[in-house]
């Protein structure tokens, strides 16, 4: 046995053991926790479409094709992963094919089909969004346990070449698996040390270049300045020098918004074109707006030397300018398989920053990048209230994991009985402390952010909760969500085939926990009461829906349960039926619990 199998082996027996499932079912969480970067109990719990509920009749071939599915909001719009997950060594093309068209006739197509109950709060929620005018971009994951060179299925490398399309239609085998979990975990260790020299060109205007016009420097404050041009090759050099000190793009990206999106989003694909036509690419430089880059330390030179510009830089990080150096570099590596070894007459606009002050990086991370959103999950994950969360978390067993793919690569998220994402648990919380249920089922995104302001600015009115004090109320605030929590997740896995709206009213019901034993909170350790509080919370919110689907029948509406809980109508409607009258002290009561 390799050390490939060992490993997916190893992870294996752990997910059958903690969720008492055969290997099969197994390799489906894992798998989809690898290429999520998600825990695999938020797998169990909100992806993978499982195949028998408890308390239920056998319900396989009810899935509609599908393994797992996921929303990913991307700020303007959303990406829906789905995932089929064959833990068996042979790459079938009618397999590959019967996924994609299962997965089209659903969600693009809008074909109704048989045996899809269990894929059907997704399906739900996909046209809601799509009512709601929001773009979701589909991408499908084919997974399988066997390897795309395995002489023994030959079959295995046509299928995968035939099929497999980055970004669009991925094909991973249990190497590409082993890989990712690989640099998840490398990209929690520490980054070996970077120096790369960079070689500002010269203005061609002005022959006798004495920093001005090729190599432009400043200081504010304690951040040094350098705003230069470079040739295009030099920027893949950069990430080849990563590459192979690090053995991964994390930490070259790592203050980044996000991952590369490929070629099929259009700016890139604009790009890749300029990049590709010789009579474009020399206008690369001004159709672009380059790289931001963070470094510990330049030196800046003072003079030419040899007719060229020498600056050292220590430790770089792009913190804007992913998608335009990914796009470079792929573009090269296709160079390369032609025999052309650079690209030529192309170049591209460098700002380079020396600080370590994080909140200057932050702010220069924020201006940066106005044409997409900011990961706030990735921007909060350092901030002391979130170490602080952790220690506390782990003292009670559960595995509190702040950064993404930690779940491999954290010692302790092994050791515990249970693991919960930051973002998730922070949701909950916003849903039930806060009293925001709508907020966080409609924007983890708007969630975030909210948190990530609070951490920063002082007058923000959440500022006394999340400023990272060690005495923070906040910390016994989210152990009690993430109990109320667990129990609706465990409550919505037993009921969700006999009450349709169970899946869609997560958030909604753990406010209505909330609020029942908000004058008494240790009542929520009491399992008596905590049931008692669901089940209050679950009439009254059966009442709210019948009433409201009473009067779109009597207005001849179609009603959506996605778009209900959605809106803060939802709320109102609780809060009316239940009478709750709104704090709008809320604050400042949040900050005496």
């Amino acid at each position: 046995m390799d050390n490939k199998q060992l490993f997916i082996d190893g992870y294996l027996n752990r997910i059958s053991e903690q969720f008492n499932i055969d290997k099969n079912t197994a390799f489906e969480i894992f798998s989809i926790a690898a290429i999520t970067e998600r825990p695999f109990q938020e797998v169990y719990d909100d992806i993978q479409i499982r195949q028998k509920l408890a308390g239920e009749t056998d319900l396989k071939g009810k899935d509609g094709g599908i393994d797992g599915a996921v929303f990913v909001e991307q700020g303007g719009y959303y990406t829906l992963m789905v995932f089929q997950c064959k833990n068996k060594p042979g790459l079938k093309p009618n397999e590959l094919d019967k996924f994609r068209h299962d997965v089209d006739d659903i969600f693009i197509y809008g074909i109704s089909k048989l045996n899809t109950e269990l894929i059907q709060p997704i399906v739900n929620e996909y046209q809601q969004l799509s009512k709601d005018g929001f773009i979701v971009e589909i991408k499908y994951y084919f997974v399988y346990s066997g390897s795309n060179k395995d002489p023994n299925y030959a079959a295995n490398s046509q299928s995968y070449q035939a099929y497999h399309k980055p970004d669009e239609y991925e094909i991973w085998d249990a190497a590409a698996i082993y890989e990712k979990i690989s640099q998840l975990i490398r990209a929690q260790a520490k980054r070996k040390d970077i120096k790369f020299t960079f070689n500002p060109q010269t203005s061609n205007i002005i022959t006798a270049d004495r920093q001005g016009q090729g190599l432009y420097t400043y200081s504010v404050g304690n951040v040094r300045a350098a705003n230069f041009r470079i040739e295009a090759d030099e920027l893949c050099k950069l990430v080849e020098q990563e590459l192979a000190a690090n053995n991964t793009y994390e930490f070259l990206f790592s203050d980044n918004i996000r991952s590369f999106l490929g070629f099929k989003v259009r700016p890139n694909q604009r790009m890749k074109e300029t990049l590709t036509d010789p009579d474009s690419a020399i206008y690369f430089p001004l159709l672009n707006n380059g790289v931001t880059i963070i470094c510990e330390r330049m030196e800046i030179p003072s003079t030419l030397q040899s007719g060229k510009y020498i600056l050292p830089a220590y430790n770089p990080v792009i913190v804007n300018g992913l998608q335009t150096t990914r796009v470079i570099y792929e573009v090269l590596q296709k160079n390369r398989q032609k025999g052309i070894d650079n690209l030529q007459n192309v170049f591209v606009n460098v700002r380079l920053y020396e600080t370590s002050d994080i909140e200057v990086v932050e702010k220069i991370t924020d201006a940066t990048n106005t044409q997409t959103p900011i990961s706030y999950k990735d921007k909060v994950s350092n901030k002391d209230f979130n170490l602080y969360a952790k220690e506390v978390f782990a003292n009670q067993g559960i595995a509190y994991i702040t950064k993404r793919g930690e779940v491999f690569s954290n010692q302790l998220s092994k050791q515990l009985k249970s693991t919960i994402e930051s973002d998730t648990l922070l949701r909950f919380w916003y849903s039930t402390f806060y009293e925001q249920p709508e907020v966080a089922k409609n924007s983890v995104y708007e969630v975030m952010e909210a948190i990530f302001d609070a951490t920063n600015n002082t007058v923000h009115p959440l500022h006394r909760l999340f400023n990272g004090e060690k005495d923070s109320p906040v910390y016994q605030q989210l152990i009690y969500a993430y109990i109320i929590y667990r129990y609706v997740q465990s409550q919505k896995e037993l009921q969700q085939q006999t009450k349709e709206y169970i899946s869609h009213a997560t958030e909604l019901l753990a406010y209505g926990i909330y609020k029942h034993l908000e004058n008494n909170l240790a009542d929520i350790n009491n399992s008596d009461k905590l049931v008692a509080a669901y089940q209050l919370a679950l009439n009254i919110v059966e009442r709210a829906i019948e009433s409201q689907i009473e009067l779109y029948q009597q207005q001849q509406k179609s009603f959506s349960y996605s778009g209900y809980f959605r809106k803060a109508k939802c709320r109102f409607d609780y809060n009316l039926k239940a009478g709750i009258v709104d704090d709008d002290s809320i604050v400042e009561k949040l900050s005496k619990i």
